[in-house]
């Protein structure tokens, strides 16, 4: 019942015009239709998984409340921020827009005697279509200003400068954008 209700709640928002609807159309427009689709499948697990962790909590307390706990060197059971059903990861990686957001860099070094030491690091896609997307709106929002310099000048961000970072600015979880950034933050 309460996922039906959160789907119903999801679908008014969906149909009433946020205040900024002009820098909406411009980021989806240049994200894409498809990417916009998969974005919007990101934010939808997500905010389940958030009605799941903290059911007592409104849905805008339970996004700070996340990067809290997330963020707290206490917490040891990180299995239970993952979000992604199988279908939307499947579906974020074959659609092209997690190669939008993210990339893999591979470094590979002779160590001794001939043995190759290879590894695999994450890196941020500062020339993809998410961050051109937030560059034509950046100036809009002093949240989405600051993170599109920070990740364009230093990549991806550990949880505890992503989370002190994003709550000095108090994020408004109401926001299509801030809501956005912390999904795909918590995305890869």
């Amino acid at each position: 019942m309460k996922k039906i209700l959160f789907f119903f709640g999801l679908l008014l928002i969906g149909c009433s015009t946020p205040k900024n609807q002009k820098e909406i159309d411009i980021f989806e427009s240049v994200l894409g239709e498809k990417n916009v689709e998969v974005l919007n499948l990101l934010v939808y697990d997500f905010e389940t998984n958030l009605l799941e962790l903290y059911p007592e909590l409104e849905l805008k307390d339970a996004y700070k409340q996340y990067l809290l706990d997330i963020s707290d060197e206490k917490t040891k059971d990180f299995q239970k921020f993952l979000f992604q059903t199988e279908k939307t990861r499947t579906r974020f990686h074959e659609s092209g827009f997690w190669d939008e957001i993210f990339y893999y860099e591979y470094y590979t070094e002779d160590i001794f005697n001939n043995s190759i030491d290879s590894t695999k690091s994450l890196q941020a896609n500062n020339i993809g279509k998410y961050m051109i997307a937030l560059y034509e709106i950046k100036n809009t929002d002093s949240l989405i200003y600051r993170y599109w310099n920070v990740r364009e000048a230093a990549g991806l961000l550990s949880n505890e400068f992503f989370v002190k970072g994003t709550l000095s600015l108090n994020p408004d979880f109401d926001n299509y954008f801030h809501k956005r950034i912390v999904v795909i933050e918590y995305s890869f």
